[in-house]
C-alpha cells in the first residue's frame, strides 16, 4: 500500500510539472511579439545621395507592411509604400525616387506582425 501511495504521489508531481512547464512555455511566446532590430539607414546616420531603398526589419516575420519616406520640404521620396520583402518575410522594403536631394528625412513605418500584433514607429536620417 505504501508503494502505491508513493508512485501516485510521484505520478502527481510529475504531470503537475508538465503542465507547470506547458503553461509557462505557452505564455512566454504569447508575450514575445515581434520587435524592430534594425533600420537602413540607421536612426540618425547620414547617407550618400546614392541610396536607393530604405529597410525595417523585425525580429519576426510579419504579414503586411509599409514605409513612407518624406524629405526636405515635406516631399515623398518613396515610390508607393513598399511591403513586405519577398527575399525575407521579417523586412519591409520601399524603394526611393531617383535625384534624392541633401536634407532631413523622415521614414514612417506600420506593420501586421504574423501574430496579428500592430505596431508603427518612424526614424531619422539625413542625405548629404
Amino acid at each position: 500500500m505504501r508503494q502505491i501511495n508513493e508512485v501516485k504521489r510521484r505520478s502527481s508531481i510529475a504531470v503537475g510539472l508538465i503542465v507547470a512547464g506547458c503553461v509557462l512555455g505557452t505564455a512566454g511566446s504569447a508575450l514575445a511579439h515581434t520587435q524592430l532590430a534594425t533600420t537602413s539607414p540607421g536612426h540618425g546616420r547620414t547617407v550618400s545621395k546614392g541610396t536607393s531603398v530604405v529597410k525595417v526589419s523585425f525580429t519576426g516575420p510579419l504579414r503586411s507592411g509599409r514605409i513612407t519616406v518624406v524629405g526636405p520640404h515635406g516631399r515623398h521620396w518613396s515610390i508607393g509604400s513598399g511591403g513586405r520583402d519577398p527575399r525575407n518575410i521579417k523586412r519591409v522594403i520601399v524603394p526611393l525616387r531617383r535625384g534624392i536631394v541633401s536634407g532631413r528625412y523622415r521614414a514612417t513605418w506600420s506593420i501586421v506582425a504574423a501574430d496579428g500584433h500592430h505596431q508603427s514607429g518612424s526614424f531619422l536620417f539625413r542625405v548629404r
